[in-house]
C-alpha cells in the first residue's frame, strides 16, 4: 500500500506473466528527493519472470510531485562517479585495477548509446533529461532529436535550440512512421506506467532496420543482493517496475519485436555503491554531492567489486541493457 498517497492504482498480479505478486518491501520512503509517502514493493511469485513493482502504481498527481528537482532536468544530470583520486598513488592504482577489467570498454559503449560502429542515421532520445546525450550522439555524425515530458528538458544544454526537444508523452506526438534509425531509451522504462504502449510506439517510429536501445536497472544485481532495501534503484516512487536481464526480453517480445539481445554491464556500479551506502547508512542521500573520503573510498572499492563480480556470474550487473529490432 502507499501511505500518505493522494491515489493510487492497486496492482496485486504480474503485468507481465500473470502471476501474484507478494510484498518485497513493505514502507519504502523516498531517500532521494523526499517525496512525502510510503510505498510498498511487491516481486512477482514466478521465479522465470521475478518482476518488481509499486503496489499501487502511484495517482498523476503524486507523480507529478516525485520529480520535482530531479536530477535529469538539471545542469548536474549524473550521479557523481568516484574517481581514481587525481595523482595520488592510490589512485593510479585504483585506475590500473579498474582498467584490468571491462569497465573502460563499458563505459565507453554506454557513452556511445550502445550505438558504436552502427551507420549514424535519424536517432530519438525518449526522455532526453538535460539534452546532454543528445549533444554527444550529434557529434558522432547522428541527427538527433529529443523527447521528454518535462517542460524544462534540455533547457540547459540545449539552450541555443540546434536540437528538437518534443515535450509531451511519446505516444500523444503522432510523429510519422518509420521516422528514426534509433531509439534510445536510457532508464525511461522502469518509469512508464505503460511499458508495453510506449515500446509498440517506439516500434512504430523504428525505420525497417532500426535499433531499439534500453538501459534499466537490473534487479538481479549484485548492489540489490548486497544493499537490499537500501540499494538506489529501487527508488520510490519513481521507479514503477523493476526489471532483469530474464524479464525485461519478455516485455519487448510481448511489444511485437523480434530481435532481441540483452546484458549486463557494471560500468556505473560506483554510483550505486556511493548512494546505496549513503542510503544504508542515513537513510538518505544528497543528490549531486560529489562522493569525497569514505563514501569515495566506498563507491571505487564497489565498483571494483562490482566488475569482477561480473565476471563471474554476467547477469549480475548493476545495468540492464537491450537491443531490439523489428
Amino acid at each position: 500500500m502507499v501511505t500518505g498517497a493522494t491515489s493510487g492504482i492497486p496492482r496485486a498480479v504480474c503485468m507481465l506473466c500473470a502471476s501474484r505478486g507478494e510484498p518485497a518491501y513493505r514502507g519504502l520512503k523516498d531517500r532521494l528527493y523526499a517525496a512525502a509517502g510510503e510505498w510498498d514493493l511487491r516481486r512477482c511469485t514466478n521465479r522465470a519472470c521475478g518482476l518488481y513493482w509499486l503496489d499501487p502504481v502511484p495517482g498523476p498527481e503524486e507523480n507529478l510531485q516525485a520529480y520535482n528537482g530531479y536530477f535529469t532536468h538539471t545542469r548536474a544530470s549524473r550521479v557523481a562517479e568516484p574517481t581514481s583520486g587525481g595523482e595520488s598513488l592510490l589512485g593510479r592504482w585504483y585506475r590500473i585495477a579498474l582498467n584490468s577489467t571491462a569497465t573502460a570498454a563499458a563505459r565507453q559503449a554506454a557513452r556511445d548509446a550502445y550505438l558504436a560502429g552502427a551507420q549514424p542515421g535519424r536517432l530519438l532520445e525518449v526522455g532526453c533529461g538535460d539534452g546532454s546525450l543528445l549533444l554527444h550522439m550529434q557529434s558522432q555524425g547522428w541527427k538527433v532529436e529529443g523527447q521528454d515530458i518535462d517542460p524544462d528538458a534540455g533547457v540547459h544544454s540545449l539552450e541555443d535550440g540546434s536540437i528538437r526537444v518534443h515535450k509531451a508523452p511519446l505516444e500523444e506526438l503522432h510523429l510519422p512512421e518509420g521516422s528514426y534509425d534509433a531509439i534510445v531509451m536510457n532508464h525511461v522504462i522502469e518509469h512508464a506506467a505503460n511499458p508495453r504502449r510506449l515500446l509498440r510506439e517506439c516500434r512504430r517510429l523504428l525505420a525497417r532496420e532500426g535499433q531499439l536501445i534500453l538501459v534499466t536497472p537490473n534487479s538481479l544485481s549484485f548492489g540489490h543482493l548486497l544493499f537490499c532495501a537500501n540499494w538506489m534503484h529501487l527508488d520510490p516512487p519513481r521507479h514503477l517496475f523493476l526489471y532483469s536481464v530474464r524479464n525485461l526480453p519478455a516485455l519487448v517480445r510481448s511489444a511485437g519485436y523480434t530481435r532481441i539481445d540483452a546484458w549486463t554491464c557494471a560500468a556505473h556500479a560506483g554510483s550505486v555503491g556511493v548512494v546505496s551506502w549513503d542510503v544504508f547508512r542515513r537513510a538518505r542521500h544528497a543528490a549531486q554531492i560529489a562522493p569525497t573520503g569514505v563514501p569515495k573510498l566506498i563507491g571505487a572499492a564497489f565498483q571494483l567489486a562490482a566488475a569482477l563480480a561480473i565476471k563471474v556470474r554476467p547477469g549480475c550487473g548493476e545495468e540492464v541493457i537491450l537491443r531490439a529490432r523489428k
